[in-house]
Order: structure tokens, then sequence, then C-alpha cells
């Protein structure tokens, strides 16, 4: 193509692009001009760029594609330059099928950035219930009047930290259907008109069961958390029936057992373009009951965990992290008979003699014992069409474990006699691996699961490992039942592989 027509399109194109009147006072972030000098990407020389707009988060928001010739040369963040070689380009942008994507015809000049305008819409949808608390409530999305169907959406679960996504589309009029609906339905529907360069937020209340519409609107966005800026705080305060049973998990007598107790949550959470951070505060005290025996302490757990990620791209960056973890109050063993307690070496010597003891036995002092643990390296946050997230961190750790005297059985009464370990401190350090998973079946099961693993370097052959699965069903909006399984090995815990079943009947209350 000559120079003058290659001219021709470029100013063609630029007139069409200004045909377009954005609308950024209804977009959360800047305008495309200041959008663009906040980008830092660099442009060497011998190169140019183009530039798409950001109208919400671009982490919410479909990247933009780019074609040379047909054929696929690059897939940017939306609010990012892509750097191309000079020449003619086509950018497909949107939430539709790449070829029904908006298409638009670029020209790359040497040294300069070519901004596309934003003639598409963008809309939000928070699904909400009649309480005005966000979840995952689905609907489907038309368009009219060629009533062509766009997708299915869903709505966000905030307190798993979810956002919701934006659709990007060509301005022209949508309805928004229960899922499952015909587009002739004469309820459970709502219409609505993207204006170009429009960014449309939206309200659909849901009813959880049975997924019918009870309202919609532009009423704002419903965020159940108290958001102060890019921070998110959760405060939920619950109680629980449990049915359990646990095999040489330390601190718990091995069996069946029926326990009560309550928990309270906070949770705080930081995102940003380039930061994420994750902060949270669990207490959790419990009292189980066995065959025979009177109600003991059981679960006594506080925990804290902070989290910081730098985003070098949205999905990929380095990773600091710390936490605490220790119990308010001692711990007893019941013994239903007179048993002589003797606390060996790891050899199996006797060290102390602690007398024939009957009945409540004492074997930890509070804050008994006390884990500090942190570590750095590299995260990666995948996510499946809102169905399956998980995040990955791989890096380098350690574990400081102060048992403070605490006292390990080591198997079962033999003879009138209980052996015992007395554990102190332990500090390990090496490879550290995380794995954590969350999987939505449908709005009513959440299946989560965590793995913690470290290689210590001093002792690669008797590794950590920590790991917990969740089966969440809901009952109803504040009742769940679940199913938890975890295990756990520790060689500085117990010799054992530490396993433990539970059911558990949970009701929680929202407080923020």
């Amino acid at each position: 193509m000559s120079g003058r027509w290659g001219i021709f399109l470029f100013v063609a194109v630029a007139w069409g692009g200004a045909l377009g009147q954005e609308k950024p006072e209804t977009w959360d972030m800047p305008p495309s001009k200041e959008q663009e000098e906040l980008d830092d990407t660099v442009v060497p020389v011998g190169k140019g760029a183009i530039f798409v707009p950001s109208m919400s988060d671009p982490q919410r928001e479909p990247p933009y594609v780019v074609y040379k010739d047909g054929k696929r040369v690059m897939t940017v963040q939306m609010g990012k330059k892509a750097v191309l070689e000079p020449g003619i380009y086509e950018v497909r942008i949107g939430s539709l099928p790449a070829n029904e994507r908006i298409k638009k015809k670029v020209l790359v000049v040497e040294g300069k950035v070519t901004r596309v305008k934003a003639t598409w819409g963008g809309l939000i949808v928070q699904v909400v219930d009649d309480k005005s608390e966000p979840f995952r409530g689905t609907y489907e999305l038309v368009a009219m009047p060629e009533r062509r169907e766009i997708g299915v959406g869903i709505g966000a679960d905030v307190e798993r930290g979810e956002d919701v996504k934006t659709w990007i589309l060509p301005a022209g009029n949508y309805m928004i259907l229960k899922a499952g609906e015909s587009y002739q339905a004469r309820r459970d529907f709502y219409t609505i008109r993207l204006q170009p360069g429009e960014l449309y937020k939206m309200v659909l209340v849901v009813e959880r069961d049975s997924g019918a519409f009870v309202g919609a609107g532009q009423v704002g966005i419903v965020e159940p958390q108290k958001v102060y800026k890019n921070w998110r705080l959760s405060l939920l305060l619950g109680g629980e029936a449990e049915v359990n049973r646990r095999s040489d998990l330390t601190g718990f007598p091995s069996g069946y057992g029926f326990s009560l107790g309550g928990f309270l949550d906070f949770m705080a959470r930081h995102k940003s373009k380039k930061h994420f951070s994750y902060e949270r505060v669990r207490i959790e005290e419990k009292q189980v009951k066995q065959p025979n025996q009177p109600f003991l302490k059981d679960l006594d757990e506080a925990k804290a965990d902070a989290l910081y990620m730098y985003r070098i791209w949205g999905w990929f960056g380095p990773y600091v992290r710390a936490g605490v973890k220790t119990s308010f109050f001692p711990s007893h063993l019941y013994l239903t008979n007179p048993t002589k307690i003797e606390v060996v070496d790891d050899t199996g010597q006797v060290k102390e003699d602690l007398g024939e003891q009957n009945g409540k036995f004492r074997i930890s002092d509070p804050f008994a014992p006390v884990e500090v643990k942190g570590g750095t390296g590299f995260a990666v946050l995948l996510n499946l069409k809102d169905i399956l997230d998980t995040i990955g961190r791989v890096g380098f750790g350690g574990r400081a474990l102060f048992s403070r005297g605490a006292l390990v059985p080591q198997g079962n009464i033999s003879d009138g006699v209980l052996k015992c370990q007395r554990k102190w401190t332990a500090y390990n350090y090496g490879l550290e691996t995380t794995v954590v998973t969350s999987l939505t079946l449908t709005r009513w099961v959440l299946a989560t699961s965590e793995f913690d693993f470290l290689l210590p370097v001093h002792d690669y052959k008797n590794p950590i490992i920590d790991f917990e699965n969740n089966v969440a069903i809901r009952v109803f909006r504040f009742i769940s039942l679940n199913y938890v399984f975890g295990l756990i090995l520790d060689k500085e815990r117990s010799e054992h592989l530490q396993t433990e079943h539970r059911v558990l009947l949970r009701l929680t209350w929202k407080i923020l």
C-alpha cells in the first residue's frame, strides 16, 4: 500500500473514532488520555503502539487482541499499550467470540501511540439477593432485536475476594433474562440500552433458591463489605455443631467426638492495579464430648495471616507472607483409669517419671505451641470461567515452632503406662509450595482445598505437609453443611500421620 493511502486510512480511522463520544464520567477509570499517560509501557525506537482504554478495571475486562493480515499478533490487557512494528493492524475488542468482537483498523506509526476511542459500551451486573448480599447468581444476556445470545453471566462472591466481571459490548439494546428463560419471557427479564463510550452499572436482585428476578435497576453497585478506597473489610461471627473422627492429631484424643463452639473471622483485602494484600484473623473455640467422658477443650485456635503481592502482570508477581498460630488455653487428656506417665526421648529411654495420673491430665500450657512462619517467592493467579479459582505460590519459606514443653503421647496406653515425648523448639526453612483452589459447582455447593508443602534444606527426607479440603453445601442464607478432611505430616509435632474428618452444621452472621 502506498504511503498516501496509508495516511488516508489513518485519517479515516481517526475521524470515525472521533464520532463516538466517550463518557468517562461514567467510568471507574480515568479518561483515555490520562490512562495512556499513566501507562509506563516503553515504546522503543523504530516502533509504535496501540492503546485501548479500560472503563472499569483491566482485571475485570477481557483483553484486546491485535491481528495483522488475519493472524493474531498479540493479546494485551485493556489500559496497556501494544508495542508493534509500523503498519496497519486490526484490533478486536470485547466479550464476544473472536470473530464477533468489535473490530477497529488501526495504523501504527513509528514513534507514536494510536489511541482507540471507546465507541463500545461496558456493562457491570452485580447479582444480589433480597438482603443485598452479592452471590454467584446467574443470568443470560441477549442482544436485541436480533435475539442473539451473548452468554451467561455469573455474580461475584465478594467474601472470597471476587470482582464482578465487566461485559465489553457493541452499543445497542440488550435483554437480561433468568437463566434458561426464552427471550419471549414476560417475567424475569430486564432491558437496557448501552450508549457508545458508556459504562452502565446495575444491580440485579435474584431469589437465591429459584433464580427468579426480584428487581433490577441502576441503583448503584452494592458492596456488603465496608470499602475504604481499595480496601474491603469483613467481620463474621458464627457457631458450629460438629461430629468428627481424628487419628493421631496432636493435642486431640483419637476417635469419634461431638463438639460445639463458635468462631470470629476478620478479613481485610486491598486490591489495586499493581498491588494485592490479604490479611485475616480467625479465632475458633470448641468443646468436645466423647463417650464416657466430660466435655473437654477441643479446637482452640487463634490464627493471623498476611500476604502481599506485587502484580507484574495481573496473574503473576512476587509475594511475601507471614503468619502466626497458637492456642489460648491449656490442653488435657482424660484418663479413665489410673495411668503412669513416662516422658521418653527419641530412643525410647525414660527421661521423666510423672507418676500415676487419673482423670484430667494437663499436657500443654496456654499459648503452646506457637507457630511463626513466613516466606517469599512468586505467585500465580488463575481463573477459569468463574468456576475454578487457583492461587499457586513457590518460594523460600521458614517456620519456627515453639512447643514450650508440650507432651505428645507416643502410641496408646500399654500395661497402665502412657509414654510421651516433650516437645520444645524447632526451626525449619527451605522450599515452600502452596496451592489454594476454589471450585464453585453450583450456587449451593462450594469446594475449597489448601495444600502447604515445606521441604527443609537440612532434612529433605521429612517434608512438612498440611492439607485441608472443605466441601460446603448452603442450606439457607446463613446456614451451611460442611465436610472437612485434614491431613498433617510433621515429625516435629508427631511421628504419625495426623488425619481428621469433620462434619459441621455452621451458622454465620455478617457484622461487616
